[in-house]
């Protein structure tokens, strides 16, 4: 065996979930003898602590799924997905980029869609949080545009939002088992779960805004008229165009009027860029 090969089973003996017993025969082989404990035992040692880090930082970067789904189940979920998508070399946040495809593809949670929703938000706060930063569109900015350039004007979105929606009460399941956590509560001991927004209807769905703030990360309900103006901005439309789709989804609204607080709402919100001149 080559060094390189030996390296790229050392390499695959402390990073996959196993039974290092299994594995018996090559660990003699590639190990010298320790005093007090078996070669196999030795290496477990290794395995178990390079699992116990990813669990932890899974942990901390996933609060609330950790807490929804209880130690336990967290640690089956993740050793499992750490099996099938081995963390690569660069930032750790980037270790549960093939997450929400793995659970979605799982035998029991891919069942589950409130948790593939927590999931999805949990992912897009970590994701968002390390966009680029960009200054703001302005009030300022908006008076110094001409009236005749607002049909053609095309707001560009900035990077450190985006859109979700969902079938769930997500934004006060949030607030109630961060209040969960912080009494100290034991991982998966909260006596409530993620609602329907309406029982009597389940496809009753709720739009909600991510983004950073200050540095920080947080979400909101917002109304289906500022979801579909904000739609429209990501897909790149022009004010025109954005009035247009307005005037087809709330037809007994006062268009004008309406676009023009939304398009007040989303640069309040500092959600567009900043005209370069």
């Amino acid at each position: 065996m080559t060094w390189r090969d030996q390296q790229q089973l050392f390499w695959s003996l402390i990073t996959r979930p196993q039974d290092l017993r299994d594995s018996a025969t090559q660990i003699d082989e590639l190990f010298a003898p320790h005093s007090q404990l078996s070669k196999v035992e030795a290496l477990a040692i290794y395995n178990n602590a390079f699992h116990q880090r990813l669990l932890q930082v899974a942990s901390e970067m996933y609060p609330v799924l950790y807490h929804t789904l209880g130690d336990e189940v967290f640690t089956q979920l993740w050793l499992g997905y750490i099996a099938e998508h081995m963390p690569r070399s660069g930032a750790m946040t980037n270790m549960g980029v093939n997450l929400l495809e793995h659970v979605m593809a799982h035998e029991q949670f891919g069942k589950l869609p409130a948790l593939h929703d927590i999931i999805r938000v949990e992912s897009l706060l970590i994701e968002l949080f390390d966009r680029a930063d960009e200054q703001a569109f302005s009030l300022e900015q908006l008076q110094a545009l001409a009236p005749e350039r607002w049909p053609q004007t095309v707001w560009q979105p900035k990077q450190d939002w985006a859109l979700l929606e969902s079938h769930f009460n997500l934004e006060q399941y949030w607030q109630d088992l961060h209040a969960h956590m912080d009494t100290g509560a034991i991982a998966g001991s909260a006596d409530f779960g993620v609602a329907l927004l309406d029982p009597t209807n389940p496809d009753t769905t709720q739009n909600y805004l991510l983004r950073r703030h200050q540095h920080r990360m947080q979400f909101q309900r917002i109304s289906a008229a500022l979801a579909v103006f904000l739609q429209a901005v990501l897909q790149g439309k022009s004010f025109a165009e954005i009035c247009s789709l307005l005037a087809d989804t709330c037809p007994n609204d006062d268009i004008p009027q309406l676009s023009l607080s939304l398009l007040m709402k989303a640069i309040k919100l500092q959600l567009l860029v900043a005209i370069r001149r």
